[in-house]
């Protein structure tokens, strides 16, 4: 049987943020894959949008799944993580997969030491992309698009404790956007005794940037899979 899987990208990202696993994923043949652009999130400049759109866009893409799958795995990172928990309680879903999900605003103090650092950090090879992506992100906020985000985490924050079914959380112990204690909260209350807490050493907020995008893909891929290959690493350490 075919499973789909349904990944939702975060507050001003897009395609490009989760894309490494998308493509990751697609190489299994009994997944198929399918991702979209939230509204807004095509212009350069996020306004003029409401949090409610988002949800909606979200639960269109959802619907339509359902009339051809039996089992639907969401994946939401980070803002997504937050739309995936609410749909994860009002539609019969397999398994759930929270990347960093931001049920804890931005992690401005942090935000605070990468801008005194920015200069030093931008010229590593490995933390390019990164920085260039995190200023880019600086500029593309507007007050009005952020009170829609604040309002949405707001509003939905505590379905969480609705979801029941399997879920995955995972964290990098260096996310300068979302605190950790966003997943801590999320693994608190999620109303399942199939959850699971990851956090991944030296890993950021775009974890598919890193140098550990491997092993979090094959993570997420076991996960989905179950069995005794899920169970030989489900207690691991990363």
């Amino acid at each position: 049987m075919r499973k789909a899987v349904l990944v939702i990208h975060g507050f001003c990202g897009g395609l490009w943020e989760n894309e490494y696993l998308v493509n990751y994923l697609q190489q299994y043949k009994k997944l198929d894959v399918y991702a979209y652009t939230l509204p807004g999130h095509q212009k350069d400049f996020l306004t003029n949008i409401n949090y409610q759109e988002w949800i909606e866009s979200t639960e269109f893409h959802l619907m339509e799944l359902t009339k051809r799958y039996k089992k639907i795995i969401l994946i939401g990172h980070s803002m997504g993580g937050v739309i995936a928990s609410f749909l994860a309680t009002k539609y019969k879903i397999h398994k759930l997969i929270l990347l960093a999900p931001a049920f804890e605003y931005l992690n401005f103090q942090m935000n605070k030491e990468d801008l005194k650092n920015l200069k030093i950090l931008a010229k590593e090879k490995n933390n390019y992309v990164i920085y260039k992506d995190f200023a880019t992100k600086l500029i593309r906020y507007s007050p009005l698009v952020l009170n829609e985000f604040r309002k949405l985490v707001k509003t939905y924050k505590p379905c969480i404790s609705n979801v029941n079914c399997e879920t995955l959380i995972i964290h990098g112990d260096i996310d300068e956007l979302v605190k950790i204690e966003a997943s801590t909260y999320a693994y608190n209350n999620i109303n399942s005794n199939k959850k699971y807490l990851k956090i991944i050493k030296n890993v950021r907020h775009r974890m598919f940037y890193s140098d550990k995008k491997d092993i979090i893909c094959d993570l997420i891929y076991k996960f989905i899979k179950g069995g005794r290959k899920w169970k030989q690493i489900m207690n691991q350490k990363f």
